[in-house]
């Protein structure tokens, strides 16, 4: 039963946010009340139906990088199945291509701060995407030695 954590990094993809368990069971409730209060109070019922929407659309959107895959989204990449990666710090873009031909592009901007002034962003989004690719690129090299990466 000693399965290894998965990494989480927040992360703005352009997927869908990771919808849980618990978060079905909300929504699913959250929804049947809003409708039975819409229906029974017709006005002012229907501000009942924004909180499932919070539920549907809200949530965290993250990257999970674990020991033999990456999970972003929607989508799963296996290392072992990476045939192609690049690494380009310039862009702050890193691109893994897999065998099936499927292309997962990890950008530095995507990646969320708290900061408030623009250097500090940069400097954080920065360090961020460094300390993510760094893992990645290692596990990829890990899973297969033979790849070549072309870092830019």
């Amino acid at each position: 039963m000693d399965q290894p954590q998965l990494a989480v990094f927040k992360y703005k993809h352009g997927g869908r946010a990771s919808f849980s368990g618990k978060r079905k069971v909300f929504f699913v409730v959250s929804l049947i009340l809003a409708l039975a209060l819409s229906i029974l109070a017709f006005p002012a019922g229907l501000l009942a139906c924004i909180v499932p929407l919070f539920a549907y659309f809200g949530g965290d959107r993250t990257l999970c990088v674990g020991p033999r895959y990456l999970i972003c989204g929607e989508e799963i990449v296996y290392y072992a199945n990476v045939t192609q990666l690049k690494l380009s710090e310039a862009a702050g873009s890193l691109s893994l291509q897999t065998a099936s031909g499927k292309t997962l592009l990890i950008e530095r901007a995507k990646f969320p701060t708290s900061a408030r002034k623009a250097n500090k962003i940069a400097a954080n989004q920065a360090a961020k995407f460094n300390k993510v690719s760094a893992k990645i690129v290692d596990k990829v090299r890990r899973a297969s030695p033979a790849l070549a990466a072309a870092v830019t």
